[in-house]
């Protein structure tokens, strides 16, 4: 279980910028399909979600860690739930179930935001062709499944990352909460 205390301390890390990631990431695919969002607008908060308000290098650098942390939070969660898998249910704490049970449920269409997310900006730093591109952004957005579906996509995938962020944080409180202080 080496994976757990490094799983805890970088998910700690990550929360901020998964959580800011995560809502305007919803906010800017059903803004632009649910509520007629302006492309300025569109414009500012995809900035925001792209990390680009920092400049072209930190943009790239702020989404390979966000992207590889996340991607790492998924392997690491998968393996921990591998390795527990005959006790994922049995936990006593309702919390622990239910970070365990959405995380489950959104490993692997995180770990392909991830991966597109950063395949992407790579891409686009790096003069990617436009079809390759397009297609790693289907991946990402999850084009894949349609226009129409594309938006509820998006906003299950932020909100599954938002509760799991936000039970990871619960779970971390209260645990050292209970730690003596030194």
């Amino acid at each position: 279980m080496m994976f757990r205390p490094l799983h805890r301390k970088l998910s700690l890390w990550l929360a901020l910028p998964l959580l800011l990631s995560a809502a305007s990431g919803v906010a800017y695919r059903t803004g632009r399909t649910w509520f007629g969002m302006t492309s300025k607008t569109g414009g500012e908060i995809l900035s925001i979600h792209s990390w680009e308000w920092m400049g072209k290098a930190a943009s790239l650098a702020m989404i390979w860690v966000i992207g590889c942390g996340l991607l790492f939070l998924c392997l690491s969660a998968a393996k921990m739930l591998w390795e527990s898998r005959r006790r994922v249910m049995q936990s006593p704490q309702k919390i622990r179930l239910w970070h365990r049970l959405v995380g489950a449920f959104f490993i692997i269409p995180l770990a392909a935001s991830a991966i597109s997310g950063i395949a992407y900006r790579t891409g686009e730093a790096c003069d990617m062709s436009e079809d390759t591109l397009d297609l790693l952004m289907s991946i990402h957005e999850g084009a894949w499944l349609g226009n129409d579906i594309k938006p509820f996509y998006i906003s299950v995938l932020g909100i599954g990352l938002v509760l799991v962020t936000a039970s990871g944080l619960m779970l971390f409180f209260r645990k050292n909460k209970s730690l003596p202080r030194k």
